[in-house]
């Protein structure tokens, strides 16, 4: 079957497009990768350029205990408020939509309604009330205040995403299971949660990124205490070593490279997680 010339311009500018704005996503973190392993003098130079002759290790062994950015304690930090909030989200979360899911009429509905609204909030328009609602029940400057604010930021898109994949399997395996003498909490754990995996993968990779990212966050909660995770870490190494753009790129380096790895280890679920549940079965 010949091509139709009127399909082949469109899918050409498609791809060119495609094309023009991965390389604008790619350009910062080719820059800060290959400037990891330059001499601040090469750096200068040729900003762009790969270090064939000149690659150095220097900046990553300096700096991976820099003063003000200790990045082992750093990552162990993060991984830590990334695990606990997401056993919490998912968990919270998953039941919840279940309920919803199941009920879509009145009570249930209007609670489902109000609930995505959180999504159209941006976190900056609420933080300053809840430093206020944190330094009233003492959780300000702790890392428990900081989880408590992001399952609930994190709780509406959580279970939008899960609430629209659970709508897609079949109630008749919540009749089946009950003709069997299984309760509620058996049904959703034996039965449902299972299934929810690939929607959970796209949510985990998902809070994932966002939590290892998250500057303003943890930056107004913790302000100027001894806590601090990888972005905060940054801010703090980069502001006393302005002027040294070699030991930036290799703290750069640090804060990006586990996503970079996540990434390319679960890039095949990002798609198929979020597209499982998008028809029915």
């Amino acid at each position: 079957m010949k091509i139709r010339k009127k399909e082949i311009i469109p899918a050409i500018i498609k791809h060119f497009f495609l094309l023009i704005v991965s390389f604008i996503s790619l350009v910062p973190f080719y820059i800060a990768i290959i400037n990891a392993f330059k001499k601040e003098k090469d750096i200068y130079a040729n900003p762009m350029g790969i270090p064939v002759r000149n690659l150095t290790l220097d900046n990553l062994i300096r700096n991976f205990n820099a003063p003000n950015f200790n990045v082992t304690r750093a990552y162990v930090f993060t991984m830590g408020l990334v695990i606990v909030t997401l056993i919490l989200v998912v968990l919270i979360a998953s039941m919840m939509s279940y309920i919803l899911s199941r009920n879509r009429t009145g009570f249930f509905k209007i609670a489902y309604m109000l609930l995505l609204a959180g999504m159209l909030i941006p976190i900056q328009v609420i933080l300053i009330p809840v430093i206020q609602i944190l330094k009233t029940i003492g959780l300000m400057l702790t890392a428990p205040g900081l989880v408590l604010l992001y399952i609930a930021w994190y709780m509406p898109f959580t279970t939008f995403v899960l609430t629209g994949y659970i709508s897609t399997i079949s109630p008749q395996l919540d009749e089946s299971a009950r003709m069997d003498g299984a309760g509620p909490i058996l049904i959703f754990f034996r039965i449902i949660f299972p299934l929810m995996k690939p929607a959970l993968i796209s949510v985990i990779i998902f809070i994932t990124v966002w939590t290892w990212n998250d500057f303003i966050t943890p930056f107004v909660i913790f302000g100027s205490s001894k806590f601090y995770t990888v972005t905060t870490g940054i801010f703090r190494a980069i502001g006393q070593y302005t002027q040294k753009w070699d030991d930036v790129f290799a703290i750069l380096f640090y804060a990006i490279t586990p996503l970079a790895i996540c990434y390319i280890w679960l890039q095949k679920f990002f798609i198929s997680g979020l597209t499982s549940g998008s028809v029915k079965s």
